[in-house]
């Protein structure tokens, strides 16, 4: 079984930051600001994410829960016709 996309993703971030962001020069500076960026913004959506579980479940916020999650890719998205498993 392989880990959660989240995990993936962070583990391709190490390994970048590791074989390019290691150095000094300007391509490693913005690798370093790149990541930093990737990892502010996963998790600002997480934390929406979160959140929005916490709203009522009217149309808006599971509109807000799909965008978040198709960013993330936390959860499986399933075809509207599917059904769902008991």
């Amino acid at each position: 079984m392989l880990p959660t996309n989240n995990v993936l993703v962070e583990w391709r971030a190490s390994e970048i930051e590791r074989v390019h962001g290691m150095g000094q020069d300007q391509i490693a500076q913005d690798v370093r600001w790149l990541l930093f960026e990737l990892r502010r913004g996963r998790a600002a959506l997480t934390k929406l994410l979160a959140l929005a579980e916490e709203l009522a479940d009217d149309a808006p916020a599971q509109q807000f829960r799909f965008i978040a999650n198709e960013a993330l890719g936390l959860y499986p998205i399933a075809p509207a016709s599917a059904k769902p498993r008991q």
